[in-house]
């Protein structure tokens, strides 16, 4: 898994350089008031348990906003990519505070903000890391899922399912094309459906569906509906 996913940073690495130096966008949403929908529905149907400040996990995190809004709005966040160059825009996101940094085995930098609420790592995903079992009460996946060949989904999942509490959420957008789309079959991004997610193999075997949230917000690109 360490091998493949290193491969996969190979080509990541560049589309993130790509991106940061005013390239095309690709599936990138900026705009924080679709971020605030996100938040709202991982709040409205977090567990009870979990409090008004809820810790999230972002897998596959690139330099979403998310990170800097949903610590605005008080809750902590944990953020994992493969690619030192997005989670290096996030840090700039924030002139509130510090970050320390510690370099740690196979590669793993961890950075943590001095607000005590923001930590992000940058490993490979689906490397376990036992500090993180159980620990969340929330895991927001923006496209993650839908970027991922099949064959690394099954591992995704378990990742995931592992990094959260019992009655944890997890909060997936993904895309959907039409059935005569002509890239319906390829990807990424691909095309995902409720059947997808919920394979024994992926997340079938770990969660329970609660709910289809239908499109969730326009994106810039033709053909594809961006679903949660």
């Amino acid at each position: 898994l360490f091998l493949i996913t290193n491969l996969l940073g190979m080509g990541w690495k560049d589309t993130w350089n790509d991106i940061l130096d005013g390239g095309n966008p690709r599936w990138k949403v900026d705009d924080l008031e679709k971020k605030s929908i996100a938040l709202g529905h991982i709040v409205e149907n977090a567990s009870s348990d979990s409090g008004s400040s809820l810790n999230i996990f972002c897998p596959l995190v690139g330099d979403d906003p998310f990170v800097h809004y949903a610590w605005s709005q008080g809750h902590s966040i944990t953020g994992a990519d493969l690619v030192a160059a997005p989670l290096e825009s996030i840090r700039n996101e924030f002139p509130e505070g510090e970050w320390t940094s510690a370099a740690e085995e196979e590669g793993k930098v961890v950075w943590s903000h001095n607000s005590g609420r923001i930590v992000l790592y940058q490993t490979d995903i689906l490397v376990q890391h036992p500090e993180l079992n159980a620990k969340f009460d929330a895991v927001y996946d923006k496209d993650s899922f839908g970027a991922l060949e099949k064959s690394m989904r099954a591992p995704f999942c378990k990742r995931l399912a592992g990094y959260l509490k019992d009655g944890g959420i997890l909060y997936t957008e993904v895309k959907n094309k039409p059935p005569d789309h002509p890239g319906r079959h390829a990807g990424p991004p691909y095309h995902v459906e409720k059947d997808d997610l919920m394979e024994q193999s992926n997340f079938g075997q770990q969660f329970d569906y609660l709910k289809d949230l239908g499109k969730v917000y326009d994106i810039p690109m033709p053909g594809l509906t961006q679903t949660a």
